[in-house]
């Protein structure tokens, strides 16, 4: 599987990693349990098995984006992934839609009016973790803003980054 993402800059990377730290120590599934130079904070904008490093995008990078609430995703039986909305405004939209005319091929779950952007937390926590994880979250709150760096391919094939803006 292929992804477009956009990545945080140093100061919003640093605050997700704290929520990463603090499900870590208290024994909780967390992303900051993999230790990857390539596992890093992003919102992926569109997954596919086949897509091409965009070239030519016709809308600038948001500046900021806007952690929401807490979300779910199923991930299996009493299991589920676990991450922070990011609230979409125009200028999100807007570059999530330009990602997808220079890199057609998304899964569904990507496409404008399907896609559900968020910053992953946890991978695969069990129902019974939840309650405990978002006691541990209300302890450190993301910022009201997260800055952003740019943009980046992951090719999980052979698991390397290119940087697209």
């Amino acid at each position: 599987m292929r992804s477009i993402e956009l990545v945080l800059d140093p100061a919003a990377e640093q605050a997700v990693r704290v929520a990463w730290a603090a499900l870590v120590a208290a024994d909780l599934p967390s992303m900051g349990r993999h230790t990857s130079e390539t596992n890093a904070p992003h919102v992926t904008l569109v997954a596919g098995e086949d897509l091409v490093v965009p070239t030519g995008l016709d809308a600038p990078l948001p500046a900021r984006i806007r952690p929401g609430g807490l979300l779910l995703f199923p991930a299996g039986p009493g299991r589920h992934v676990l991450g922070v909305s990011v609230v979409v405004d125009r200028a999100l939209a807007d570059l999530h839609e330009a990602v997808h005319r220079a890199a057609p091929g998304g899964v569904d779950t990507s496409l404008p009016g399907r896609w559900a952007p968020h910053l992953t937390l946890a991978r695969r926590p069990r129902d019974v973790d939840l309650p405990r994880m978002l006691e541990v979250l209300a302890a450190v709150p993301l910022p009201e803003e997260l800055g952003v760096a740019g943009l980046r391919h992951w090719d999980g094939e052979t698991r390397t980054v290119t940087p697209v803006a």
